[in-house]
């Protein structure tokens, strides 16, 4: 099939314009407006090129007989009449409508064939000057050719009374007494009455309609009731058009039609899998110009040119592609030195087109596929020189565009479609209905005997400070392990540094507290990699130095910094550091000032996306991004909202309580906000009021309310969830808040003994697990975990063993068992170790800038708290497991867990809800 020679960037824009014409994603054609193309042929033979380049994507679109996609052509005969003398548009308009692809349904231009009755009657010099009234009537008249409904119920009200639209001269209406019956009666019902209403409708929809009201736009009425009529603006502006000069009338015109035209089609292409009509929209449209030699003619692709990118943007229409080809102008003539493909320097389009981005095939190409949205400037023609004159043996042949063909019309469909819901719909049809479709299922979420329970914990009689103390003298004596085995025996040791917070006052406080079951996940970890080095000499044995950052990691940037330095000293032997509990600012800092010095760092429970500070820090915990992504399809989709007579049904509002200071409560509590959707309503509350020391005044971000209180915050939750039931409250601030929420809510609001359904996060997870919610009947609270409760049948090997070891040294309802605390600390070490054991197999040397190569390079490695699939490049395990618990009498049940619990497909759970109903959010 001839048309496009062999050349730099050919192949990729002859497969660009059939991605463009046939676009794979369905909305494209709704979305992404393509700029205008013009291809330039140069040197000797220009014309012919030109005309053989658009041969070829003719044939592309029409390659037997038919037409693939609709598209209209002009050639330069076409062009050349029509300069100065009438606008482009009518006849790609006219054309555009000619044989349609079969079995897709015609197109409904129905503002483009309004604006051309109009133009029409403006261009015809013997037409008279038109009133607002004689311009419709006229356009009414053309009106009745196309609708056959209009034009019946006109003939129904008889064709001599009146001189209007459709009126017939010499008729006879009959005797006196008929005719006079029919000018009273029949003519205003049939006659008058549609002509009327359909001129209303026209100022109704071009004038007042904000939606598809783009004349207004374009002739700068404000949209809304006014007292102007749409063909009384028409009429004034037909007299001032033609008091113009001839060609600035037309390319006024132009304007008009061009937007009339993109606006038809812009409503045609919306996608939409319901109706027949839209479901065989597929394609955009096409428009190819073969622009002549002549200055006429060109002027004629100018005016064309100039306005598409505008009318485009303005219209919102990415349904068309535009490509106009020509010869280059003779006063420009390709030099010989230019790159093949490249338009000559200084060269302007044929007749002076205007001048958009220049480049060669390939460019445009790149263009065409990577148009992405609405631009905010109108696209301007891309320029593009097509390859030099090849004999006509080296053509390329090009196939023609393959959308996707249909057996049946849409009216064909539809009628098909009417049969079989009729049948449906019939006595027979309603019994097999009734049969077939079940009940929805308004079970709640929760209560299933089946589940394994995370039973309730028995608070130890030690001091915290001794259970920490413990978790510390156990790590001392690993480490004197460490020493006697290296000294006597040999072997290579190295250190890692743990970072961690002080440990809570008192027993209260260890509910909300992570140091001990951290410390402890990390002796159990050192104690079974020390034991692994101790039977393979290519393994390292571990040391830990444990260091005390503070009350709420206070003094984690100092202790960062000590870090540093010390790690800088000759024959430190430290690798690496573990840690980091909680997403704040200062531990946020404290990462900072390690990945400056070079120091991996691998995460523990830290969750927030704004760690991620460097290419040094990693993690073992799920993101926040990923944890609001679980939980808002969890409430999105879940039965959890409980009417009060045992039944649940998902919620359909949000309200979302955060603390703007902290971190990770701001991130997570923002990210659940977004993924949700219907617009949550979010309370923002930071502990010591005053928004924790924000200027007094400043308005909250994103239009959020402040409290300064808790009473005030529960206050403000008590109202929406009134206002409508069926709201769940997002907690992302810290426990301790929580609990005071709770207190204020159940006994100082007018929301006593309402059910109160709240999601919170990973937080919440050791106070609930340990009983602290469990006196409030009116609360039904669901919050995340990391791990799934010893016991659980999904656990894979790894975390059997680890909660056999955890609860043979620290009891078997131990506060922190079940709470994932340990575990991630766990996998914290073995995901150091295992960079450290491939840097000393691959180089014998184990240095920090060797054990972060092993953690670029990617790790993979089954863990206590799911699969560790850290891959190259990766700061985070690809679907780590997120878990959500519901608080009952009994204990904590999982109703929801998702992710990589296991390295085989029988762990990776990608679906949750009552018979696998729901999918899981997987990470990209």
């Amino acid at each position: 099939m001839p048309g496009f020679t062999e050349g730099e960037g050919t192949e990729e824009f002859i497969e660009a314009f059939k991605g463009a014409v046939v676009p794979r994603d369905r909305k494209a054609k709704a979305r992404d407006l393509l700029p205008p193309v013009l291809l330039l042929a140069s040197g000797e033979g220009a014309p012919g090129r030109a005309h053989r380049a658009m041969r070829g994507l003719r044939r592309m679109l029409y390659p037997d007989g038919a037409k693939r996609v609709p598209y209209a052509a002009l050639g330069p005969d076409e062009i050349r009449a029509a300069a100065g003398r009438r606008p482009l548009t009518l006849d790609l308009g006219r054309e555009l409508c000619v044989d349609v692809p079969r079995r897709t349904g015609g197109l409904r231009l129905t503002d483009f064939w309004l604006m051309r009755d109009i133009v029409e009657q403006a261009l015809d010099p013997r037409a008279a000057e038109p009133d607002g009234g004689a311009l419709r009537d006229h356009c009414y008249t053309q009106r009745l050719k196309r609708g056959p409904l209009l034009r019946a119920l006109w003939t129904l009200g008889g064709e001599g009374g009146d001189s209007g639209a459709g009126s017939t001269p010499g008729s006879t209406p009959g005797p006196g007494w008929i005719a006079e019956l029919r000018r009273l009666l029949v003519r205003p019902l049939f006659q008058l009455l549609p002509r009327w209403w359909w001129g209303r409708r026209r100022t109704r929809r071009l004038l007042r309609s904000t939606r598809r009201g783009w004349y207004a736009d374009w002739r700068r009425i404000s949209h809304g009731r006014t007292a102007e009529e749409f063909f009384e603006n028409a009429a004034r502006l037909v007299r001032a058009e033609r008091a113009r000069d001839g060609e600035a009338a037309v390319g006024r015109w132009e304007e008009l039609l061009l937007r009339a035209l993109l606006a038809d089609l812009r409503r045609a292409a919306r996608p939409g899998r319901i109706s027949p009509w839209r479901r065989r929209r597929r394609t955009r449209c096409a428009f190819l110009l073969e622009l002549p030699e002549d200055a006429a003619g060109a002027a004629a692709g100018e005016r064309f040119l100039e306005r598409y990118g505008d009318a485009a943007r303005d219209t919102r229409c990415a349904a068309v592609v535009v490509v106009a080809v020509a010869p280059a102008s003779p006063a420009s003539p390709a030099s010989p030195a230019s790159p093949a493909g490249e338009p000559p320097a200084g060269a302007s389009p044929v007749g002076g087109v205007t001048e958009g981005e220049s480049g060669g095939l390939g460019r445009a190409a790149a263009r065409l596929r990577g148009a992405s949205g609405m631009p905010s400037r109108a696209p301007r023609p891309l320029r593009a020189a097509l390859p030099g004159p090849v004999p006509e043996s080296e053509a390329l042949d090009l196939d023609p565009v393959s959308p996707r063909a249909f057996r049946l019309g849409p009216a064909a469909e539809l009628a098909l479609t009417g049969t079989v819901v009729a049948a449906l719909l019939s006595a027979p049809g309603v019994w097999l209905v009734d049969r077939i479709t079940d009940e929805p299922d308004r079970g709640c979420l929760g209560g299933a005997s089946s589940e394994v329970v995370a039973g309730r914990p028995e608070l130890s009689a030690d001091s915290p400070r001794k259970q920490y103390e413990d978790a510390r003298r156990l790590i001392r004596e690993e480490n004197a392990r460490v020493d006697r085995e290296v000294g006597g025996h040999g072997g290579t040791a190295r250190t890692v540094v743990h970072i961690g917070s002080d440990v809570a006052a008192d027993q209260e406080g260890q509910r909300y507290n992570a140091a001990v079951p951290e410390l402890r996940g990390i002796a159990l970890a050192q104690r079974a990699l020390n034991d692994e080095a101790g039977n393979d000499s290519q393994k390292v044995w571990l040391r830990v130095d444990s260091r005390n950052a503070g009350e709420n990691f206070a003094g984690a940037p100092r202790i960062a910094r000590q870090v540093a330095e010390d790690a800088r000293e000759k024959g430190s032997g430290i690798i690496g550091v573990v840690g980091f509990s909680k997403s704040l600012r200062q531990t946020q800092e404290a990462v900072r000032i390690l990945g400056a010095a070079r120091i991996p760092v691998v995460g523990t429970t830290a969750t927030a996306d704004l760690m991620q500070v460097d290419g040094y820090y990693r993690r073992v915990a799920p993101t926040n991004s990923r944890e609001a992504a679980v939980e808002a399809d969890f409430a999105h989709r879940g039965n959890i909202m409980d009417d009060g007579t045992g039944s649940c049904s998902p919620a359909r509002a949000a309200v979302v309580v955060k603390d703007p200071r902290d971190l990770y409560s701001d991130e997570i509590g923002t990210l659940f906000a977004e993924r949700f959707g219907a617009r949550p309503f979010t309370l923002e509350y930071t502990p010591g009021g005053r928004g924790g020391g924000l200027a007094q005044g400043q308005p909250p971000k994103n239009g959020a309310a402040r409290k300064e209180s808790i009473g005030e915050l529960a206050d403000a939750v008590c109202e929406r969830i009134t206002a409508n039931p069926r709201t769940v409250v997002y907690w992302a601030s810290r426990a301790l808040q929580f609990s005071a929420f709770l207190d204020d809510f159940g006994d100082n609001t007018a929301c006593e003994g309402r059910k109160l359904t709240v999601l919170g996060g990973n937080d919440l997870t050791t106070a609930a697990l340990a009983g602290e919610y469990a006196d409030r009947p009116w609360l039904r609270l669901y919050h995340t975990v990391h791990v799934l409760p010893a016991g659980h049948p999904r656990l894979s090997d790894i975390a059997k063993k680890f909660n056999a070891d955890y609860a043979r040294d620290f009891g078997a309802h131990d506060l922190w068992r079940d709470d994932g605390r340990a575990a991630l600390a766990y996998d914290a070490m073995q995901l150091m170790a295992e960079a450290a054991n491939r840097a000393f197999r691959s180089t014998d040397n184990v240095e920090r800038s060797n054990v972060q190569i092993g953690l670029d390079n990617g790790i993979r490695k089954q863990g206590a708290s799911g699969y560790l699939d850290v891959g190259r490049g990766r700061s985070v395990p690809r679907d780590k497991p997120v878990v959500i618990l519901h608080h009952t009498d009994r204990g904590s049940e999982p109703v929801l867990y998702c992710g990589a619990f296991t390295q085989n497909p029988a762990g990776r759970i990608a679906r949750w809800g009552p018979s696998g109903k729901f999918s899981c959010p997987r990470d990209s």
